[in-house]
């Protein structure tokens, strides 16, 4: 936690404990995520800047002892002790990690202190009675230490003892095993110099703890002089707070902040409250990077405060940082489900963030609080588009193994918000809640008043089939298609200079073909590849623009990411339709989905795709050009994971027919989403397919770009 001012400039030794703060905070994030030597580096460098910090040396023992080292755990775990004799945490550490090497003497009397702070802990209970008379004790002096890294240069060696003034070569040895970074098993001069750091902390520190031991002489015959006890007020913490509080709301934010901050390092540096309200003083003076980190050690504290997971929300949020702000607003419902505030914040972010299940919770929320609030139709039709989708998905891929649709219970929510009615949102409603004569009878309604709109037409269409009558629902379908065929046909007649033109679209991936995962592992190209109904629904897809990566020296990585995208094959083959024709009168909506893109009309493209996709049930060939004009169409809509999912379907009809151009596309598909290693697997299938000497130099070309972005990509992760 950092040490904030307002005005002066920081003293070098709040300077220092702001970097110590930092690195604890960096550390323990580090820890929380596997990366152990991260997190040691961290605490280490904490060690160094300040030998008194008893949390750096207890995080310390507690990863030594993680990595097999008793001896250096025990060490970190008793200077833990030294500094601050009421660390509870490190007094369990030490009792348990004591009777582990054998000292039972020692791990006796650190239970017998343990219990103390944990009275009644069933381990600690369990030590203390099994060493309880044990008189086997094991001094630190005789425990082993790890093995020595024996590569480095001795010429380093004696430029560290000079520059640090260390006689004890073998110590600083000892210490640099927990230094190799790179973990090649060798040491270079800045792996020693950091070990270096840790060795001469640790001697100051024990220096500094001898030098204030007390040192007790037997002085028989003195006198007793009675001391009369100082009496010390002590602080009330929350008075403070509420104080501090109450100066914030009446304007006076920086002097609560003046108020606070002495205390926030020492009696107050366990009170969650102040240093919630503290954070709350550094937001209203606008500094808000310093406001974040005192509210999230607030938290640290007191993670059950909803209205803190609240305030941290909105911080980030303002700081741009959007998924984390959610996660926030998240936590602040977790704690208290009626918190409508958070929800009211949560919801619109949620939709900006494409997180649907995030957006019904917190839309519910609201709807549940307010049953006239406006968001109400929203969320009602959000759960009715969800539903929709959930059926196409399962429509598609009807060969899947079956899944528990969820859009039934969707549906029946939605028409609970709704209420009564006969609109076309109802109607929808009914049919996805499986109730298709409620279905039928609206749209019929709604017909009878627009007997020109296709897709009234066409609701009425599914509703009967899904009620079981398809000859008149086929009617319904033809009608529509007749009512679009005349709007479409006045308003392409002049673009369309052979309405028999079909395009020369790609077939398919070969058999057993290896193809890009969501996860971006290999897997064979079968039904098990197809992610469910219910996966779809909890993993939006969201559109990413491709990210401004920070440049260097070497590569403009900006521009790679553009070139991904601009320097394709996709460009050619989307934009440059050619095909045979096919005489059949059912090819016209094809054709004129083929004339669409053609004009750059990819959405009313796509309608007439749709259209004619159910006429050539039984024609390959046919479905393939299809899906892949969908996927065109997709790709100009910038829909890119609807784009590669139609290319995907094409695929499993025909695999042995691939080209390479179809893979082209599908990877530049994959590169605007980001998902750069599957769009490196997919340029690289498309290489031996078919592709031209140019076209294979620019497909080399784009894994390369991609290959940087990949490499910027895992930077940023670290």
């Amino acid at each position: 936690m950092n040490d904030y001012t307002d005005a002066a400039p920081e003293s070098a030794s709040d300077d220092t404990a702001r970097q110590v703060e930092s690195l604890l905070t960096s550390g323990e994030e580090a820890s929380r995520t596997g990366d152990a030597k991260s997190a040691l580096a961290a605490f280490n460098k904490a060690i160094s800047l300040d030998p008194s910090s008893d949390m750096a040396w207890f995080n310390r023992g507690v990863l030594l002892e993680a990595q097999q080292d008793a001896r250096g755990a025990r060490q970190a775990f008793q200077i833990c002790l030294d500094v601050n004799p009421n660390h509870a945490p490190a007094t369990a550490n030490l009792c348990i990690l004591l009777e582990r090497i054998g000292d039972e003497v020692g791990a006796y009397n650190m239970a017998i202190k343990a219990l103390e702070f944990y009275p009644g802990h069933p381990s600690i209970v369990d030590v203390k009675n099994r060493c309880s008379g044990s008189a086997a004790s094991k001094p630190i002096a005789s425990m082993p230490k790890v093995e020595q890294i024996d590569a480095y240069d001795q010429e380093d060696v004696a430029t560290v003892v000079e520059e640090t003034g260390l006689s004890d070569v073998k110590a600083l040895l000892d210490e640099a095993v927990h230094h190799d970074a790179d973990d090649n098993q060798q040491l270079d001069i800045d792996e020693l110099r950091s070990a270096a750091e840790v060795v001469v902390a640790t001697e100051e520190i024990q220096e500094r703890i001898e030098v204030t031991q007390p040192v007790v002489d037997a002085i028989p015959d003195l006198p007793v002089v009675p001391i009369e006890p100082e009496i010390v007020n002590e602080l009330d913490l929350d008075a403070m707070a509420d104080q501090a509080k109450q100066m914030i709301q009446s304007g006076d934010a920086k002097g609560a902040l003046e108020l606070l901050k002495p205390h926030l390092k020492t009696e107050a540096s366990k009170h969650a409250q102040s240093w919630l309200i503290a954070g709350g003083a550094m937001a209203k003076l606008d500094l808000e990077e310093h406001a974040i980190s005192a509210i999230e050690h607030a938290q640290k504290l007191d993670p059950g405060n909803p209205k803190g997971w609240f305030n941290l929300g909105t911080l980030k949020q303002r700081q741009g940082m959007l998924k984390e702000a959610s996660t926030c607003y998240s936590n602040a419902l977790r704690e208290d489900p009626s918190y409508v505030k958070a929800a009211q914040k949560w919801a619109p972010l949620a939709m900006e963030l494409k997180d649907p299940q995030a957006y019904l919770s917190a839309a519910t929320i609201i709807v549940a609080a307010n049953p006239e609030s406006p968001i109400k139709i929203e969320l009602a039709t959000t759960l009715i588009e969800l539903a929709e989708g959930e059926s196409r998905v399962l429509e598609l891929h009807s060969g899947l193994p079956p899944t528990l649709p969820e859009g039934p219970e969707m549906a029946a929510t939605a028409l609970e918000l709704l209420g009564s009615g006969e609109t076309e949102i109802h109607a929808r409603a009914h049919t996805m809640a499986n109730n298709h004569m409620e279905s039928v009878k609206i749209w019929k309604g709604l017909i009878q008043t627009d007997r020109n709109n296709p897709e009234t037409w066409r609701g009425l269409a599914k509703a009967l089939f899904a009620a079981g009558d398809n000859n008149t629902a086929e009617k319904c379908r033809v009608k529509a298609n007749e009512i679009e065929s005349k709007v479409i046909n006045n308003s392409t007649q002049e673009q369309i200079t052979n309405p028999l033109e079909a395009q020369n679209t790609n077939a398919a991936v070969a058999s057993n073909s290896v193809v890009p995962s969501q996860s971006g592992v290999e897997q064979s190209v079968d039904m098990g590849a197809t992610m469910s109904a219910n996966e779809l629904l909890s993993k939006p897809q969201a559109q990413s623009p491709i990210p401004e990566p920070i440049p260097n020296p070497e590569v403009d990585l900006a521009k790679a990411a553009l070139e991904v995208q601009s320097n394709s094959l996709v460009q050619e083959e989307f934009r440059n339709p050619s095909s045979t024709s096919i005489a059949n009168q059912d090819i016209s909506w094809y054709n004129q989905g083929v004339a669409l893109i053609e004009a750059g009309k990819y959405a009313e493209a796509l309608s007439c795709f749709d259209r004619a996709l159910p006429s050539f049930s039984d024609d390959d060939e046919m479905v393939i050009r299809i899906l892949n004009g969908r996927g065109n169409a997709f790709y100009y809509l910038e829909n890119y994971p609807a784009c590669v999912e139609s290319y995907h379907q094409a695929m499993l009809i025909k695999p042995e027919e691939v080209r390479g151009k179809t893979l082209y596309n599908m990877g530049t598909a994959y590169a605007e989403m980001e998902r750069y290693q599957d769009a490196v697997k997919c340029f690289e299938q498309a290489i031996p397919r078919g592709l031209s000497k140019d076209e294979i130099k620019r497909t080399k070309d784009q894994i390369r770009r991609c290959n940087i972005l990949i490499k910027e990509q895992n930077k940023k992760k670290r």
